[in-house]
């Protein structure tokens, strides 16, 4: 059997993925629930991609009975990859019985797959296989589209998921880097990319079938399988490593948020509180400050003080740090100019340099070196303009 570029990329997708598996089978790995989701949906990822190798290589063809076996498997992967990003995002996140309506789309197929090829001779079996336009798919472009779209409706579920996820951190942490599973969001994106242009495939392949386009087929399986892989295999070993979730308390201050927005407005008094204890305490600097942390400082409830936050300051808790260590880097950068920018950007309370970067030229409009580099008088203007424009203003009225 000669095996093209295609082929072996496939393969290797395919070695790489059982590789994986047998590393997350190790009980070490096995123990968190997100390596045993991951672990399923390496295994359903597989063999999808096998169903493709089958149908480039010719073998289906000679194996009747493995044909469509990857693709039903692969149908699992939908509903996998959403369960796996409700792990990564929930430390108590368990699995449950109502869970098993996410295997619903493998079912409903796989019991026409059993009435239109199973139960048929071996004969038309073949003839099936010969008529398909698309690996894993039954001729009818129906069939076809319908699968596609289910699939990718998962996949805009689970992104608006970890949109959402992205947000609702910002409420918690002052430090969100490594906690908006980023990695994921772009992992599915790129999915959902192919498995829309393959789904435009499937709605023309049984108009324009040719041999080229057997071709097509298996090289964009084979290159998608090889970076949807290794791009896994780069990100999720260390995503439990690197934050293992929301805590349930911490979830469930999240789930009280919109009840609290419904309340009456923030207390003055504690707005007071808060400001004076930034000033005094300067709990911003703690690089891993959270809003429970700060919340039990003050002596109140973390929802109060969100609601505080969020309402009087129009502002959430990531914001509302941020703001702070700011102010402490511009002092610093003014005030010691032999610190590092580096160094300033530790001692303020920041541990990523490029959300303090980022930050610090939305706040300013300038970079930390640009700041420290201009004089004095062109910092306050850039920082802030209005009290300059005031200032001008008033003397050219004396």
């Amino acid at each position: 059997m000669y095996l093209n570029l295609a082929d072996i990329l496939l393969l290797t997708s395919i070695l790489q993925s059982l590789a994986l598996a047998v590393f997350l089978l190790i009980p070490a790995n096995f123990r968190l629930i997100s390596n045993r989701l991951l672990l399923a949906t390496v295994l359903a990822f597989a063999a999808g991609l096998a169903e493709v190798f089958l149908y480039s290589t010719g073998l289906a063809q000679r194996f009747l009975k493995l044909a469509y076996l990857g693709t039903l498997v692969g149908l699992l992967q939908a509903g996998l990859l959403y369960l796996y990003a409700q792990s990564l995002m929930f430390q108590e996140f368990k699995l449950r019985r109502q869970h098993l309506a996410h295997t619903l789309l493998f079912w409903v197929v796989g019991a026409i797959f059993v009435v239109e090829y199973y139960l048929q001779p071996d004969e038309l079996k073949r003839q099936i296989l010969l008529e398909r336009d698309h690996p894993g798919v039954l001729t009818s472009p129906l069939m076809a589209a319908a699968i596609h779209l289910v699939f990718l409706g998962y996949l805009v579920a689970t992104i608006g998921a970890i949109k959402t996820f992205g947000v609702n951190v910002r409420q918690i942490f002052s430090n969100i880097d490594y906690k908006q599973l980023n990695w994921l969001r772009a992992l599915l994106l790129g999915y959902a990319v192919v498995w829309s242009v393959s789904l435009v495939y499937c709605l023309t392949a049984h108009v324009w079938k040719s041999d080229a386009s057997v071709q097509w087929v298996s090289a964009a399986g084979g290159v998608t399988g090889f970076l949807f892989i290794n791009y896994l295999l780069i990100h999720a070993l260390r995503q439990p490593i690197v934050f293992s979730g929301l805590s349930a308390e911490e979830s469930r201050l999240l789930a009280s948020r919109e009840e609290a927005s419904m309340e009456a407005p923030a207390d003055a008094e504690l707005l007071a509180r808060l400001e004076c204890h930034m000033q005094q305490a300067k709990p911003h600097l703690d690089a891993n400050l959270t809003v429970s942390q700060l919340a039990r400082q003050l002596g109140i409830p973390a929802r109060e003080l969100s609601r505080a936050i969020n309402q009087g300051r129009g502002k959430n808790f990531f914001e509302f740090i941020s703001a702070y260590r700011i102010a402490e880097a511009r002092r610093r950068l003014l005030a010691d100019t032999d610190q590092t920018i580096l160094q300033v950007m530790y001692d303020s309370g920041f541990n990523s340099k490029s959300v303090f970067n980022t930050a610090f030229k939305r706040t300013t409009g300038m970079t930390p070196s640009e700041f420290r580099a201009r004089p004095p008088q062109a910092v306050a203007e850039a920082v802030e303009p209005s009290k300059a424009s005031k200032a001008s203003k008033a003397s050219k009225a004396s």
